[in-house]
């Protein structure tokens, strides 16, 4: 089991997406764009090892549309957005890069299941980030019924071979049936578009046996290729039983909090 531990802090939600921003650089990650106003933000990362090639786009903009201006942080959208758009070229200051893969399609990074959230809404966010990846958790809700909202961004566990600034993925908890999906660049220069595959989560028997409960790495992978990677230092449960929001599930000296 991970030995992870996250930080928690309570933020704003017009200043949410400005925060994340200064946690990845201050764990080591380079914001790289020669020109903000076209590429917005470019993060990079070498990795926990030193050796990776880690690149993706985030911009404060709450839409999925590639030309639009409707920013997330001074409006009540519950969504920024990122693409894995591969490895990129800056140009000189003031002046568009290039990306090498440049027609992803802009992802919602979504922070609740509520349709809309004011700018001035405190949230209470959750997070863990290295050099080889950036995981959160925001807790905001006004129905016990929606559970919290988990996003990753970066290097996974792969299994199938990968180019070496290929291997990044998004993956967010809001999706069809509050699985996680994943968005993986496939691993062939040729091809430009991302692939997204249904993560498969599902335990076989029940979460309690006796005292025990188990908890399931999420794999992801595509009928090609079988199993191509695991989400680290997240887990799932087959069902919920006898879980509520707010558990801690403890093993030894380690705590496991759900959500």
């Amino acid at each position: 089991m991970s030995d992870t531990i996250f930080n928690k802090i309570t933020v704003l939600k017009k200043d949410l997406y400005s925060k994340l921003k200064q946690i990845m650089l201050e764990s080591g990650w380079q914001n790289i764009s020669s020109r903000p106003s076209t590429d917005y933000d470019v993060m990079f990362s070498n990795g926990e090892d030193g050796k990776k090639e880690i690149y993706f786009q985030m911009r404060d903009i709450a839409s999925t549309t590639a030309g639009s201006s409707t920013t997330f942080s001074n409006t009540n959208s519950r969504f920024f957005s990122m693409r894995l758009s591969g490895r990129y070229l800056p140009g000189s200051s003031g002046v568009a890069g290039t990306f090498s893969k440049n027609s992803d399609t802009w992802k919602a990074v979504a922070i609740t299941y509520q349709s809309e959230i004011l700018p001035n809404q405190p949230i209470e966010l959750y997070y863990s980030c290295n050099k080889d990846r950036l995981i959160f958790l925001t807790d905001y809700s006004l129905s016990l019924t929606l559970p919290s909202t988990l996003n990753y961004i970066g290097v996974p566990v792969t299994f199938a071979d990968e180019h070496e600034w290929s291997s990044c993925v998004f993956a967010s908890s809001i999706g069809s049936g509050r699985r996680l999906y994943v968005t993986d660049i496939k691993n062939d220069y040729s091809v430009t578009a991302p692939i997204t595959y249904l993560t498969y989560l599902g335990l076989g028997s029940k979460n309690k046996i006796g005292e025990k409960i188990l908890m399931s790495n999420v794999i992801y992978g595509s009928t090609s290729e079988g199993l191509k990677g695991t989400i680290p230092e997240v887990f799932s449960f087959g069902s919920t039983d006898g879980l509520v929001n707010g558990d801690l599930i403890r093993n030894e000296e380690k705590a496991y909090k759900i959500f």
